[in-house]
């Protein structure tokens, strides 16, 4: 049975997930973890709440991979947009995921790279275009770079900072999706990333007002993406293995 992990930082993230998947699943803690078991068509969907945060993100996602071997991760939820062009609910479904506040120059370092490591990590290409495929009649979805962070970025000076460092590269800011391509690429795992956009700093301070009145609605679409890749998956499975 194929397994995907779902990772999920926040309570509301979570719960608009379970609520797109819809009943049946089964809820269970797991080293003090909130997850949700859910299955469906020869697929097993582990739903959890990894926390905010990187350090709490890296420790459960290793811990969610070490006892249930997922065939894929994704981590699903809210970012701020770092374009003026883009817009509150606009999706972000990234190739390339950076760490915006590291900065190991000194030692020789690239901006954003932990010594030893590399500058930055890839999403799977597959699941990706995928992604961006089942996206299309959905919502607007952007790809390219996103930026973690464990500051929450709502200052003109930050988002100039970031941009400064990674030629305007960055799409959007969150605080979890490096931690989760780290484990993930050192456990040779595919992953994916999919973040709708609850404010946009880029567009001047006050966003952090925007995060309280749009992070539902911005965790619920970007569960209904979730939810049509999943159910493209479990299509191609039935497809596959006619009952």
């Amino acid at each position: 049975m194929k397994t995907i992990a779902i990772l999920t930082a926040m309570q509301q993230e979570l719960d608009a997930v379970l609520e797109a998947f819809g009943p049946g699943a089964t809820r269970a803690d797991f080293c003090g973890m909130q997850i949700h078991i859910f299955e469906q068509n020869e697929i097993k969907f582990v739903l959890a709440l990894s926390g905010v945060g990187r350090a709490n993100t890296a420790m459960n996602a290793a811990l969610i991979i070490r006892e249930f071997n997922p065939n894929e991760v994704i981590n699903v939820g809210s970012a701020g947009g770092l374009q003026e062009e883009q817009k509150i609910l606009d999706v972000v479904i990234p190739s390339e995921i950076v760490a915006v506040d590291v900065d190991l120059t000194a030692l020789g370092c690239e901006y954003g790279q932990v010594l030893g490591c590399p500058k930055s990590y890839f999403t799977d290409e597959k699941m990706r275009k995928k992604l961006i495929e089942v996206s299309k009649d959905l919502v607007v979805a952007h790809t390219g770079v996103i930026g973690s962070s464990e500051a929450f970025i709502c200052r003109e000076e930050q988002v100039r900072e970031i941009q400064r460092r990674f030629d305007n590269r960055v799409l959007c800011v969150e605080m979890e999706a490096f931690s989760i391509a780290v484990v993930c690429s050192n456990f040779n795992i595919p992953f994916a990333v999919i973040r709708s956009l609850s404010d946009v700093p880029a567009k001047g301070e006050g966003n952090e007002h925007d995060f309280n009145a749009f992070l539902n609605c911005a965790s619920k679409n970007a569960a209904r993406l979730l939810w049509e890749y999943s159910s493209s998956q479990q299509v191609d499975i039935s497809l596959k293995n006619p009952l």
